[in-house]
């Protein structure tokens, strides 16, 4: 079952694992620290892949998303729990070369350390088979069109990491970081993906 999911307790100052794991439900009953990942997935003509949460989530149901991911579960790395997440809520099938870490942060009021990775994909979406129980739709979306979805309410709403987690947002500059990131990993040779290099994208996205 969802709720009795095993997940990893962290400590709150390090975020490191303590060895112990609990579910889900008394995770959130005890207000338990733990850690999740977020994947942000990015394609060569510069958009984002953002998914509409399932009407029957608990937080935000209805509300678009930038990224996906969930909690480190029992054993998982950031890296293993970011990979399956993907693959289990989208359809997109990724190896750990094709993976960027980006950044991980401390947020305070939801007790989770978060780590974000950053992936490229350029192929259709139309077929992708995603979870039921968690997407309820997914479509592309230019930086700008994201901006301009933050304000919004309702089922044209969207939600940004940093958004629900802190307010007010500004998610061009988190593109034009996004951008800065994978650029230098593919161009020193380690991103293990065949795809364009993201100083060639068209349009080009101006900072």
């Amino acid at each position: 079952m969802y709720d009795q999911e095993m997940l990893q307790i962290v400590d709150s100052e390090t975020g490191e694992p303590t060895g112990e794991h609990v579910s889900r439900k008394e995770l959130f009953e005890k207000k338990l620290w733990c850690r999740t990942t977020n994947v942000f997935v990015l394609n060569s003509a510069g958009e984002i892949l953002c998914h509409q949460r399932s009407k029957n989530k608990e937080r935000m149901p209805g509300a678009w998303s930038t990224h996906f991911g969930g909690h480190v579960t029992q054993g998982e790395s950031f890296k293993v729990s970011a990979i399956k997440e993907l693959q289990e809520e989208i359809g997109i099938k990724i190896n750990a070369f094709q993976l960027i870490p980006w950044r991980t942060s401390k947020k305070e009021n939801a007790r989770i350390w978060v780590r974000d990775f950053l992936t490229v994909y350029d192929g259709p979406i139309e077929g992708l088979s995603f979870q039921v129980e968690e997407i309820d739709a997914i479509k592309w979306c230019k930086p700008q069109e994201i901006n301009e979805m933050l304000d919004l309410e309702g089922s044209e709403a969207i939600s940004t990491d940093a958004q629900w987690m802190a307010g007010t947002h500004d998610f061009e500059h988190d593109y034009r970081c996004m951008r800065a990131v994978l650029t230098a990993t593919i161009d020193m040779g380690i991103f293990g993906g065949d795809f364009k290099p993201l100083h060639k994208w068209q349009p080009p996205y101006n900072s």
